[in-house]
């Protein structure tokens, strides 16, 4: 009962090292100044206020805003490190993603993070999901439906993605009722994927970006997508959310608890 899974936060990988396409310094500061550029141009006086924090962010005195490319970089550090330590010994992990199609909304102001991340709660109990499950809310809008979509990249430990308790689970997200006016041509609301790249998978899970995604169709009726900027008002609306939001608003835990700088197995979680 006293061995648990440690992950310090203190602990750092070289992530820069390991991934050749995380972003740089250099990087982040264009970003910014792209954000800070945007955010000044808005009718909005939140988002002019947000484009002056984010201006008077720096190393000596970081503004720890989401919607800051330098004060996230440094959290994707930190997070990417923890959870890849966090199953390093463990065979049993799995990648998902898990949507919920009967949540998009036209206006990102309706996005329930709180509720929603309640709602996956009760369902996996529900299910009777025993296995851990730890990942980060996000929000993309698809073009497709004209909507924002819901949806939790998440790392999941367990022996099968088909147990009992997770066919349950894929049955309660496949019951989803599609908001009116919405076609949805192609439904996955739960994938599950081997962790093959665990660093590069864990640093996907951890991008808190939100952008826009396009889809297209092969001849083979594949679902094709890429992501690009949003556009510039929904770009302003989701710096202003995410600039209202901590991490451990984004962050989903479940069989799992935050000690301080560690993350220990809770004793729900184990079986």
């Amino acid at each position: 009962m006293n061995k648990f899974m440690n992950a310090r936060i203190s602990e750092f990988i070289d992530v820069e090292s390991l991934l050749p396409k995380f972003e740089t310094l250099e990087a982040c500061w264009n970003e910014k100044k792209v954000r800070v550029k945007t955010l000044s141009t808005s009718s909005l006086n939140s988002a002019r206020l947000l484009a002056e924090k984010l201006s008077d962010c720096d190393e000596d005195e970081p503004c720890y805003s989401l919607a800051c490319p330098e004060c996230i970089r440094s959290l994707r550090v930190k997070k990417i490190s923890q959870l890849t330590l966090f199953c390093e010994d463990y065979t049993e992990w799995r990648i998902a993603t898990f949507i919920y199609y009967d949540e998009m909304a036209r206006e990102l102001k309706r996005q329930d993070i709180v509720r929603l991340k309640d709602r996956l709660r009760k369902q996996l109990d529900r299910a009777g999901v025993k296995d851990i499950v730890i990942g980060f809310f996000e929000v993309d809008y698809q073009s497709e439906y004209q909507r924002w979509m819901p949806h939790f990249h998440l790392l999941v430990r367990c022996k099968s993605s088909y147990s009992p308790e997770w066919r349950r689970f894929r049955k309660t997200l496949g019951l989803q009722c599609m908001p009116l006016n919405v076609k949805v041509r192609k439904r996955r609301p739960v994938l599950f994927q081997k962790l093959k790249h665990p660093l590069k998978q864990i640093a996907y899970i951890c991008k808190l970006m939100w952008q826009r995604v396009e889809a297209r169709y092969d001849a083979k009726d594949r679902r094709k997508t890429k992501k690009y900027r949003l556009s510039n008002n929904r770009f302003v609306d989701s710096l202003l959310k995410l600039n209202s939001l901590k991490l451990a608003d984004l962050e989903f835990m479940y069989g799992v608890r935050q000690h301080g700088t560690t993350l220990k197995e809770s004793v729900r979680g184990k079986r």
